[in-house]
């Protein structure tokens, strides 16, 4: 029991610091406690009560340890390039200085800003491909 009781604190406290702090860094740090610290707690938990499954908790403890870290960091990059683009936009409206910088809508900025690069990119990548193109050979 002490080890659910330590595994629903941490979710607790997760869920809360994910409504509470400030900007997504910060919560994203809140949330990655609660899938470590919180989950574990309740999977070791479980184990004890059920010893049946312990096999199948270890197993998801193992997913969650290996595919965590991969989903922080795609969050983490994607907020990073988010900034990038604000701040190339040179965005200094001191109402959103102080706001959450994710909160901004970068989806119009990218389609109008990016839109002929990528347009540009799959031209030479379909030019690329028909010239490296090999002719088909006849299987008589």
């Amino acid at each position: 029991m002490a080890a659910l009781v330590f595994g629903l604190f941490f979710c607790a406290v997760g869920v809360l610091g994910v409504v509470r702090l400030p900007d997504s860094l910060t919560r994203l740090h809140a949330s990655g406690k609660v899938a470590t610290l919180g989950l574990f707690g309740l999977l070791v938990g479980a184990a004890l009560l059920m010893p049946s499954a312990w096999l199948r908790l270890l197993a998801l403890g193992l997913f969650v340890l290996l595919t965590s870290p991969v989903a922080t960091h795609a969050i983490a990059a994607s907020v990073y390039r988010r900034r990038e683009i604000v701040e190339e936009l040179a965005v200094a409206d001191a109402s959103t200085a102080e706001a959450d910088i994710t909160a901004i809508d970068a989806t119009g900025v990218l389609s109008r800003s990016r839109i002929q690069d990528i347009i540009e990119a799959q031209e030479r990548a379909l030019r690329y491909h028909k010239s490296n193109a090999r002719p088909k050979r006849d299987r008589r």
